[in-house]
């Protein structure tokens, strides 16, 4: 059996410490603010810091994906393996895996042995991990490649993030909403209830408040989730927020296992701090 690698993109929000404890690694976005300095998402800010910077800046800071050149280092850290699976934020919201694949061909003109298999998660976050670290648990097991490449197509329209964000003025601030809806939002406390749908960021609901929301999120976990056990708490700098959302769902499954996830500079740039959602395999296909 071939010796298999495993790569995602920080949109994942593991650090490279725990991404490697998972069995994959990862390779940084950057992030840079309005005074020109540039950050790498997950090497060089903690989530706090992160957040606390996004408050004071007047304006969003810019998200860019790797460059070719860090791409290829990633990949020629892998040289000695058979295959590598690498895994990318949706490429609806990133052109993070245009780069993979440019790297990718230039390696193949210089003979690099490896094969690259590039894998658009069409997710985001989290989301994003629970395919990496389902690649990285199979490969460790002994499955195929063949058998992973089709795990993660299944995955791609099975996996699901489902997130309430606590201010509408950061999708304002980058342009996605308008002032008096953002306005509007804030007078009427209503929070947005999002997901991503083929790769793209959709709005499907609205809450008063983050407890009806923190409960309609819950109440989707319990109706669609393939595995009631096993779910993902990702948060932008609220842990008393997650600590509800973690005992609603214990409520109701006293076992479940809960990973919890701090969002990153590249996903947080638009979420915002107070930001809560959950990321868990579904039952049926999303699309």
């Amino acid at each position: 059996m071939g010796k298999i690698a495993v790569i995602a993109d920080s949109s994942c929000d593991y650090t490279p410490k725990r991404a490697k404890k998972a069995g994959f690694s990862v390779i940084p976005l950057g992030v840079t603010f309005e005074d020109g300095t540039t950050y790498r998402d997950g090497v060089d800010l903690s989530g706090e810091q992160f957040f606390k910077k996004l408050a004071e800046s007047k304006t969003l800071p810019k998200t860019s994906q790797p460059t070719l050149d860090d791409w290829m280092e990633e990949f020629r850290r892998h040289e000695d393996c058979d295959d590598i699976i690498c895994i990318t934020v949706s490429s609806k919201l990133s052109g993070s895996i245009g780069g993979a694949s440019m790297a990718r061909r230039m390696l193949r003109e210089d003979g690099f042995r490896p094969h690259i298999h590039l894998i658009d998660s069409l997710n985001a976050s989290a989301a994003v991990a629970l395919f990496a670290v389902e690649a990285a648990r199979m490969a460790k097991e002994g499955k195929s490649v063949q058998e992973i490449l089709v795990r993660m197509t299944y995955l791609q329209s099975h996996v699901g993030i489902y997130f309430i964000i606590d201010s509408l003025e950061y999708l304002r601030k980058g342009g996605r909403i308008g002032s008096v809806t953002a306005l509007a939002g804030k007078l009427m406390g209503i929070k947005p209830l999002m997901t991503l749908s083929e790769g793209e960021a959709a709005s499907i609901d609205k809450v008063r408040g983050v407890q009806a929301g923190c409960k309609k999120l819950v109440d989707g976990f319990l109706n669609n989730a393939a595995d009631l056990h096993h779910v993902t708490v990702i948060s932008s700098c609220a842990p008393e927020r997650v600590k509800a959302i973690s005992q609603m769902l214990q409520t109701h499954i006293s076992d479940i296992e809960i990973t919890s996830v701090e969002i990153g500079a590249v996903i947080g740039t638009y979420i915002g701090p107070g930001g809560i959602a959950l990321a868990y395999e579904e039952k049926k296909a999303r699309w």
